[in-house]
């Protein structure tokens, strides 16, 4: 006796599938995009890396040589 519902079945199992293959591509995708956005963000820390060197050896050259000052402030008019 055949199943009234293998047809119905059938259909369904291939939406799923065809919905997977979809998934798969676009999840491809995105993996793609943020590997590139991983790339640009990298010669972002090295900048970052750099100027917190800089910032420190900055301070320490300044506290040494008693050259730092307090930092202006700015007072908005209301």
């Amino acid at each position: 006796m055949k199943n009234p519902y293998d047809e119905q079945q059938t259909q369904i199992l291939a939406r799923i599938s065809n919905n997977v293959v979809k998934l798969n591509d676009t999840l491809l995708e995105v993996n793609q995009k943020i590997e590139e956005i991983n790339e640009m963000n990298s010669d972002l820390v090295a900048f970052s890396n750099i100027w917190n060197h800089y910032q420190r050896n900055a301070n320490l050259y300044l506290a040494s040589t008693n050259s730092i000052e307090s930092p202006l402030v700015s007072k908005q008019q209301s």
